[in-house]
């Protein structure tokens, strides 16, 4: 899937259930044959795509958030996360 880091903007698949339990964020998929527990920096990004942004934006905030890390380390995080939960169908790119 090719999506653009900088314009593409991902939001949650408006059928997906979740549940934050204390540090523990669950996702149930739309076809409810799939429970996927988050790890906390995709319970941040998962927080953060309640409303659509780009990759970059999210980007944005976690370095903001965290700024001992290498910007481009933060980047490529936010993209592989955004890569799995799109790919897995808890995700999608804004129509």
């Amino acid at each position: 899937m090719n999506i653009d880091f900088e314009t593409s903007q991902i939001e949650r698949h408006p059928d997906v259930q979740f549940r934050e339990m204390g540090d523990e964020t669950y996702l149930v998929h739309p076809d409810g044959e799939q429970l996927y527990n988050l790890n906390p920096m995709a319970g941040a990004l998962w927080r953060l795509i309640e409303q659509p942004m780009t990759q970059a934006e999210m980007a944005e905030i976690v370095h903001a958030a965290f700024p001992v890390m290498a910007q481009t380390k933060v980047a490529e995080d936010v993209k592989a996360m955004m890569g799995e939960l799109l790919s897995l169908g808890f995700a999608r790119v804004r129509p």
